[in-house]
């Protein structure tokens, strides 16, 4: 079982929502963190809250040691960065949380292929980028962890989500196929479907942007959580054994599981 105290944590998409949410919690149990964001100071998008910079000073306010990496997902050099600067600083890593996500609203033949590519790209081969960085490291100390954050896109035809979906879906495939080659090593790579809305910064722009019926796909608010609880969620999957491994799960199935609790949070404010 993963010991979080003063275990190294590299988690991507950690600017905002759920990654930095699951940074701070990881460094608030007494990880070592890796903060992996696109978003670096100045912000190329001033709409939208949150740097690097920003979740590793909150770190540090906590007392947890962090670094922070700026680095684009889409690009091969950058990906390898984020291995070269953890190993440098840390030596390690021993929990991998690949959350950071890209996405184009739209029909199939309007998303433009460049657009399929980027997906493809942060969601399916960067991940495994950096598990390739990584993991040969877990699997000689026999020991560690892969955590995936999918999407409840990856099970519904949502019109206008057919890129997100599918990326997602292959995301959650290729975790099936390394969970079988690396289990018995002692290493555990499961996949977090976030099945439910989560009220993050991104969601909000979307919602203030295009609108409510965007942002929660056509749905109502009775099913948002908070995205700290959320990441909650992650860390209770970090904290198995090794042997669960091979999960692609729920929110609703870990609370089933034992794990944190997704209460009915209502309303629509923005």
């Amino acid at each position: 079982m993963l010991d979080l105290q003063g275990a190294v944590a590299v988690v991507t998409g950690a600017t905002r929502g759920i990654g930095r949410r699951t940074a701070l919690a990881l460094g608030a149990r007494g990880a070592r963190v890796i903060v992996v964001g696109r978003t670096g100071i100045p912000s190329d998008n001033p709409m939208l809250p949150g740097s690097v910079e920003e979740t590793v000073a909150e770190l540090q306010q906590l007392g947890a040691e962090a670094i922070g990496v700026t680095a684009d997902l889409v690009d091969e050099a950058a990906t390898s960065e984020i291995v070269g600067k953890t190993l440098a600083a840390f030596g390690r890593c021993d929990l991998l949380v690949n959350n950071a996500a890209y996405t184009s609203n739209g029909a199939v033949l309007d998303i433009p292929w460049h657009r399929w590519q980027r997906a493809f790209r942060v969601q399916v081969v960067a991940p495994l980028q950096l598990c390739q960085g990584f993991l040969p490291g877990m699997i000689e100390r026999r020991s560690g962890s892969v955590i995936n954050v999918s999407s409840g896109a990856s099970q519904s035809m949502t019109p206008g989500l057919a890129l997100y979906g599918t990326s997602k879906q292959a995301m959650e495939r290729w975790s099936d196929f390394l969970h079988q080659e690396v289990v018995s090593h002692g290493v555990a790579v499961n996949t977090l479907r976030v099945d439910r809305i989560v009220s993050t910064e991104g969601w909000h722009y979307v919602a203030r942007t295009q609108g409510l019926d965007v942002a929660t796909g056509g749905g109502d608010m009775s099913g948002v959580i908070d995205p700290g609880l959320a990441a909650e969620f992650v860390l209770w999957m970090a904290g198995r054994p090794s042997g669960w491994s091979g999960q692609t799960v729920g929110f609703e199935e870990i609370t089933a599981l034992g794990g944190p609790v997704t209460p009915h949070m209502g309303g629509s404010t923005i």
